[in-house]
């Protein structure tokens, strides 16, 4: 470290400022640098602290600048925007000055401890705010007991745990955000920003008994709509379980009913118009008998051939007009085993957030239901219908306008198109896949080891690799790749999708570009560098592209390419949600059937999904036989894991 002309700690190599915390390897100066940039800092110096044996956690010392005040919160925000989560301190100190020894260094030795030192350790809640936050992570993380000053995120919490925790809090009578939890990763610290919500609070239609009428389109609407011409009422998301012995039906059938009822997009219907544009509306009620059926499939010769035959007439069977929009079929099969239930339902009401919030209440109301007690559910939060209202709204008064230019340069100059081996069709019908995996010990090691070497995330690294894999494969260094994201973002402060069930699915295209040093830690940085210089992680693409006015400044994006491959990476694999995990949904079994019509046009040549899955990274690589030979596929898949592999070997 040395000081710089403007007073300020400036980062001068290696030396010891390299430090492991929460498994990761971590550049002091990086977090201090970008300390350096915001405002009302005059100077910062970052340490990592083990104020308690085992417990290490890095902590920022500010100086503020000449005449100026530090806002504490302020700087925090700051860098959640800058740096990964396991960079940003978990204790921020304000000082008059930092202390120097007698060569005029930092005197690491005399910074002080923080007034709440998280090596406090499992220090019980002391307030009945702190109380509900605990039982509430608790429930969320699957955890016995949590102490006020744990940090969330390493107790196992991640951005869709965010999320329950927002929405159990919020019925416990507690107002917060994501953001909050994010930039608050304590118990202690949560508690002392959180605010207690009013019952008159404003909240648009989301406390509303029952939100029906027209719904406005979204981006994700708008682009399936556009994309799947063909067959758009067979494009579904499907789950199956095996029904514990003694299920009650009837039970499930008022399960069923609470939650069609307090789910607003489960009741929605499609239709065309005569100009050729699609409407959508959310019915008041949906006739529970239309959603359950019950079979009984103990007589059949084969009762796997007939479960699997009911399984894809009820995949194919769904009508956007009429409705309903979500199935579920029984199978009883007598003494052939237990007896199944398949859910499954279009994708245009559901998404992977959606069926952790539906899979959990249907848990919860169907053990109120077996118990005769009335069916409570969490409280709802926005509705689809007001999302799209704003978001429309949000497009026309030029929110996203300033994004144009960005969106207009990431496809400049890249790669869209991919070679192909055949001149064939891309259908869902002509649709294969080669599937790749790592050890459980190399998944670890990519997981919790790579990353902190390269200061950065998983998602990073997976990418990185992907990066050369298409360099070397299409000849060219900046290739178009389509992302994905959840779509739920924090845009707007009164508007909260936490527990709103629907497709918010962001899509979006990014250039995957190899810097001129083909290093890794080049690499790496500039895949990171990248995907950090999104804005509102995508959602602004899409609303550009479909929702802007004819004369808008988004439309220039409608006619852009669409590159020709897709990446997602979903992230450790759940089977539901922790109020799911025993009971009616405690078995989940494999869904075969027919998701999608094979009569679909793909959207990509290839779609490549990565997740973990018992403790091991799978990647699929999803791609047309008319398209692409097997072994081109197969090449590509196994050039990926090597590339992964060399990474973790550096």
């Amino acid at each position: 470290m040395r000081w710089g002309a403007g007073g300020v700690l400036e980062y001068a190599g290696r030396g010891d400022d390299q430090v492991k915390v929460r498994g990761y390897r971590i550049e002091l100066g990086e977090i201090e640098a970008a300390l350096a940039r915001c405002v009302g800092v005059g100077q910062a110096a970052v340490v990592a602290r083990e104020d308690q044996p085992g417990v290490k956690r890095l902590v920022a010392y500010l100086v503020p600048a000449p005449g100026g005040v530090v806002a504490v919160d302020g700087v925090r925000a700051r860098l959640a925007e800058r740096l990964p989560e396991y960079m940003v301190p978990a204790a921020f100190v304000v000082l008059e000055e930092l202390p120097l020894n007698a060569n005029g260094k930092l005197d690491r030795g005399a910074l002080p401890a923080p007034e709440l030192p998280a090596g406090q350790g499992r220090t019980a809640p002391r307030t009945a705010v702190e109380e509900v936050l605990a039982a509430v992570w608790q429930q969320v993380l699957g955890v016995d007991r949590v102490g006020v000053h744990d940090n969330f995120f390493d107790l196992g919490g991640d951005s869709i745990l965010s999320l329950q925790v927002v929405a159990r809090a919020r019925r416990a009578g507690l107002s917060l955000t994501s953001r909050d939890l994010f930039m608050r990763p304590t118990i202690a610290a949560l508690a002392a920003e959180v605010t207690v919500a009013e019952t008159s609070e404003d909240t648009g239609d989301a406390h509303e008994d029952v939100v029906c009428g027209p719904v406005a389109t979204t981006p994700v609407r708008e682009w399936y709509f556009r994309s799947h011409p063909v067959a758009p009422e067979h494009f579904n998301m499907s789950m199956s379980f095996a029904l514990p012995d003694g299920t009650d039906l009837g039970a499930l059938r008022t399960a069923l009913t609470a939650v069609l009822q307090h789910h607003d997009a489960l009741r929605s219907t499609f239709s065309r118009t005569a100009s050729g544009d699609w409407v959508g509306e959310i019915a008041p009620s949906t006739d529970v008998d239309q959603v359950l059926t019950v079979h009984d499939l103990s007589a059949a010769s084969d009762a796997d051939a007939a479960w699997d035959e009911l399984v894809v007439g009820a995949q194919s069977g769904l009508d956007l007009g009429r409705g309903p929009l979500l199935r579920a079929v029984v199978g009883k099969r007598g003494s052939d085993g237990r007896d199944r239930l398949l859910l499954t339902a279009h994708h245009l009401v559901i998404d992977g957030v959606s069926w952790r919030i539906l899979l959990s209440d249907l848990a919860t109301a169907y053990e109120q239901a077996l118990a005769a007690s009335p069916v409570d559910l969490d409280p709802k939060s926005t509705s689809v219908r007001q999302w799209a209202q704003r978001l429309h709204q949000y497009v026309a008064d030029g929110g996203f306008d300033n994004q144009v230019s960005y969106w207009q340069s990431v496809l400049a100059g890249a790669e869209t198109r991919l070679p192909m081996d055949l001149p064939g069709v891309n259908t869902v019908a002509a649709q294969s896949a080669v599937s790749v995996s790592l050890s459980e010990e190399d998944t670890q090691t990519l997981l919790y080891r790579v990353p902190g070497m390269y200061r950065t995330q998983i998602n990073d690294v997976l990418l990185a690799a992907l990066t050369r894999v298409l360099e070397r494969w299409t000849g060219r260094s900046r290739v178009a790749v389509n992302l994905e994201g959840h779509g739920r973002e924090e845009l707007f402060d009164d508007l909260d999708l936490t527990r709103t069930v629907g497709w918010f699915t962001s899509i979006y295209p990014v250039a995957l570009e190899l810097p001129e040093d083909h290093g890794w830690a080049a690499t790496v940085r500039s895949v990171k560098r990248q995907l950090r210089a999104v804005p509102d992680r995508g959602v602004g693409y899409g609303a550009l592209r479909y929702l802007s006015a004819p004369e808008g400044p988004g439309r220039v994006l409608a006619d852009d390419p669409e590159p020709q491959i897709s990446f997602n990476y979903l992230g450790q694999a759940v089977g539901g949600s922790a109020d799911a995990e025993s009971g009616l949904l405690s078995t989940r079994t494999r869904t075969d059937g027919q998701d999608h019509s094979p009569q679909q046009e793909r959207n990509h040549l290839i779609d490549v999904v990565a997740a973990v899955d018992e403790g091991r990274l799978h990647v699929t690589w999803y791609y047309s036989t008319a398209i692409h030979r097997a072994a081109s596929v197969e090449a590509l898949a196994q050039d990926y894991v090597a590339t992964l592999r060399s990474v973790m070997r550096r």
